[in-house]
């Protein structure tokens, strides 16, 4: 059975102190260059890995953050994932990846879980807990980034209160395209299929409807309002099935994002209405599905990419600089016409 090699091993093979090894591999400390060659050397032949672990725990640091997400499975948060991964292993760190499915009993379980792993920052994407609340779990000095679903003015003295750096999107700008794009084609009957009643991000993009309506001269039909119990194509199905079932149904529907507004693609499919002719429909985010479906599903760019690495160089910056001020950062939204409206 091989045991695993530790650097007293390296140090003993190479004549040296383990100090003497440990600074020739990282260099913390100069030591000869005929040293540190041999140091490297035997360390090469006996494979030798550093115990991460073991030296985050002397540097108070475990080189570690986590990344919560509601739902892993939809296409948007991976593409979030992999950006933030690529920015922060630039940095010599790793991600754990915690799935809440937006419920607050499962968020406050995985913070918890992460806290008690000694990470070293948490990028959070915000579903049914409040920003209070989330600082309150992972303690006052915590490296805190939110995602925050859309971008919102904070105050300033709201943001110290809070110690955290956010990260947002304009969706009213994406919104307002889509509702001027759907005017300018003569729609004006337009509904909306929001996310579970009460959730943050869903609130949020249902009154920049509202308001994008508001501004558009156009009046909200209460009974067009629909509410998917989540972000799925099932739940964007079902809701859609109540909305399109009426005698008086809108002849447009803007989704709070692109899972729902392809079932609602298959419920107009299922009640033999033609996209767009019969029932015009635009998502929100841009999966890579949305160019797939049939028609091509007219979206509002959610720039996912650009919202990870937003998020991991803020994480970055604020464990390099804990005191620098608190920062919000907006991304804009917009909208892509294809073919479902």
């Amino acid at each position: 059975m091989s045991l695993e090699v530790g650097l007293k091993d390296v140090a003993l093979r190479a004549g040296v102190s383990p100090a003497t090894a440990s600074n020739a591999l990282s260099g913390a400390r100069p030591v000869s260059e005929q040293t540190r060659q041999r140091v490297f050397a035997i360390a090469e032949e006996l494979n030798y890995r550093p115990n991460l672990v073991a030296r985050g725990l002397r540097r108070q640091e475990t080189r570690t953050i986590a990344l919560l997400v509601a739902d892993i499975a939809n296409p948007y948060y991976p593409a979030v994932a992999r950006a933030i991964h690529d920015r922060i292993g630039a940095h010599g760190y790793v991600s754990f990846i915690g799935n809440t499915d937006g419920d607050p009993d499962t968020e406050v379980r995985v913070l918890e879980e992460m806290r008690s792993r000694s990470v070293d920052g948490v990028i959070m994407s915000t579903m049914a807990l409040s920003p209070e609340r989330i600082r309150k779990i992972v303690g006052p000095t915590m490296p805190l980034v939110l995602i925050t679903g859309e971008w919102v003015e904070t105050p300033s003295h709201e943001i110290r209160k809070l110690r955290a750096d956010e990260v947002g999107t304009d969706d009213a700008m994406g919104i307002r395209e889509a509702v001027a794009h759907l005017r300018a084609k003569g729609i004006t009957e337009i509904g909306y299929i929001s996310g579970p009643a009460e959730s943050v991000p869903g609130d949020g993009r249902l009154q920049r409807f509202r308001d994008a309506m508001a501004e558009a001269g156009l009046t909200v039909n209460e009974n067009w309002i629909g509410y998917a119990a989540g972000y799925t194509l099932e739940t964007g199905y079902d809701a859609a099935e109540q909305l399109l079932l009426r005698h008086n149904r809108p002849a447009a529907i803007l989704c709070a994002n692109d899972l729902i507004a392809i079932g609602v693609l298959e419920a107009a499919r299922d009640s033999r209405l033609a996209v767009p002719n019969d029932l015009a429909v635009i998502g929100f985010d841009d999966i890579p599905t949305a160019k797939h479906v049939s028609p091509r599903l007219t979206t509002i760019i959610n720039p996912a990419t650009l919202v990870g690495y937003a998020c991991a160089d803020a994480l970055m910056r604020r464990m390099e600089r804990p005191d620098t001020p608190y920062e919000h950062t907006a991304l804009a939204t917009h909208l892509v016409p294809r073919g479902t409206a």
